[in-house]
């Protein structure tokens, strides 16, 4: 009668430990910043726990430094908006299958009182661009290396310009997050790039407001998988199954119901 008791008790205590095991299952991701500073993940987190069984854990850095923490293994998988630096990851070797799962728009945020906003009415970003270059109006980088970073010195080029050759007196850089960074273009009534989720979750807008949107590239989420031979530690398993719940039509509804200021922060792709 002990032993079957004690049979019992061994595996009442393998269940409640297996069980815990599945209910402890944690992945960590690097991130872009505007995810976590939109409040995408404090909504997303208990959902992908209810349907997946997985804790997420989030480092929210800028892009470029996320690739760079992932290259040292320090994390489970990659969620970047930088599509060139995303496939460069891949071709390293460290990272294994690149998804897109979302996107939002790219917008130019400035000085509301701005006389040149009556100019902007009908205007693309880059056409804003340029103008605050030939006007010299105040202009706010992060320059960080973040994707918002990578955003806008695409915008740069594409209009054949040199942010490094710029002078100081209207180009500044902040080597900060997009919250600091939107903060300061507030205080210097200047103009700086953001995504729509960040914008409208940003509590201190002051005097600013979205001026100019980008028509012609929508700002794409990708969840970047890495390589299990790179980095032994990777919990695969556990990335597979928020990868799927992404994919799936219940993880795509649930980005549609993310809204902030009533306007949807994310669209699904």
């Amino acid at each position: 009668m002990k032993n079957i008791l004690s049979r019992i008790l061994l595996l009442s205590v393998f269940v409640a430990l297996s069980s815990y095991n599945v209910l402890a299952d944690n992945i960590i991701i690097q991130s872009s910043t505007s995810l976590k500073n939109s409040g995408f993940y404090g909504y997303i987190a208990p959902i992908l726990k209810h349907y997946t069984g997985v804790e997420i854990r989030v480092v929210a850095v800028g892009t470029g430094q996320a690739i760079k923490n992932m290259k040292n293994c320090d994390g489970d998988v990659l969620i970047t908006h930088a599509r060139n630096a995303e496939l460069e990851f891949l071709k390293t070797g460290y990272g294994l299958e690149r998804f897109e799962f979302m996107y939002n728009n790219w917008v130019i945020v400035g000085p509301r009182k701005s006389k040149m906003n009556k100019n902007f009415a009908s205007l693309e970003i880059r056409d804003i661009m340029k103008i605050i270059y030939d006007r010299k109006e105040k202009f706010i980088s992060r320059g960080d290396n973040s994707g918002t970073h990578m955003k806008e010195l695409s915008l740069w080029k594409q209009l054949a310009l040199v942010p490094e050759e710029f002078p100081k007196t209207w180009y500044l850089e902040t080597g900060s997050g997009q919250g600091a960074t939107l903060m300061i273009a507030n205080e210097l009534e200047a103009f700086t790039i953001t995504d729509t989720a960040t914008w409208y979750s940003f509590k201190n807008k002051g005097g600013s407001e979205i001026v100019g949107y980008d028509n012609e590239d929508l700002n794409t989420y990708a969840i970047t998988t890495v390589n299990p031979e790179k980095c032994k530690n990777i919990k695969s398993s556990a990335v597979e199954k928020i990868v799927t719940f992404l994919k799936s039509a219940n993880g795509r509804n649930t980005i549609s119901k993310f809204k902030l200021n009533n306007a949807n922060a994310f669209f699904p792709i």
